[in-house]
């Protein structure tokens, strides 16, 4: 509140669904969400503002009525879905498939974790359908045995602002609050590997895009002039 940073709520449907949820219909479901962004979450004022949806590669039948619903909703209240993906198995494609035979605007689709890979052809052809790519996993290379090293990650992103898709991205830090429910070790090993924390990709990330060339005003549309327009409707 000191900070005077704005929280948006979100609806939708990751991990775990109870068993009273998995037997719903796309109707129902999507009626769970449009109730939750216009009226409010769990009767309460708190209006959400995204619909975050599936993380699986190989999409379940409950997953594929959540995607469906997602994008029922979107298109009549015009809230922005955010998905996590499996990027490295090209999990965006498959996701993507559903959500355009539902007729949502990809223009309103952000797919998470996007930077887990490493193929500028999976990129590119998300971006030249339209999707905004969620580069939020960044310091996952910071594991020294990461395969993909946040470095190499950073300069993806570079990559794509030099194909000309700045519109078409996102940065974030994936930091959940569930997140400081970790054993002690787990959570210690963490904040070493990563002990900026949420303020890594101002500390690190940006610098280096910045010292390699990438503009200012390539970095303020992607932190501010993207994400508003994502979630304003």
């Amino acid at each position: 509140m000191k900070s005077g940073m704005h929280i948006v709520a979100c609806t939708g449907q990751h991990l775990f669904p109870p068993d009273p949820m998995l037997a719903r219909t796309v109707e129902q479901i999507a009626e769970l969400f449009r109730r939750e962004i216009e009226a409010g979450i769990d009767g309460t004022d708190v209006r959400a503002g995204v619909i975050n949806a599936t993380r699986s590669n190989e999409i379940s039948a409950f997953e594929d009525k959540v995607l469906r619903a997602a994008a029922r909703v979107s298109k009549v209240t015009g809230v922005a879905i955010q998905t996590h993906t499996h990027a490295r198995l090209r999990a965006g494609e498959k996701q993507a498939d559903i959500l355009e035979s539902e007729g949502v605007s990809a223009a309103r689709v952000a797919f998470g974790h996007s930077d887990d890979s490493g193929d500028m052809g999976y990129f590119i052809g998300l971006c030249k359908r339209g999707y905004t790519l969620n580069m939020d996993h960044m310091n996952y290379g910071l594991a020294p045995d990461a395969a993909l090293p946040w470095q190499k990650r950073a300069d993806n992103i570079k990559r794509l602002i030099d194909a000309g898709f700045t519109q078409q991205l996102l940065f974030s830090q994936d930091s959940a609050f569930s997140s400081s429910l970790l054993p002690p070790q787990a959570r210690d090993q963490r904040e070493t590997r990563n002990p900026d924390g949420m303020l890594f990709n101002i500390r690190k990330l940006i610098p280096y895009l910045i010292e390699n060339g990438v503009s200012k005003a390539a970095i303020h549309m992607i932190t501010v002039e993207n994400p508003q327009r994502l979630l304003v409707r």
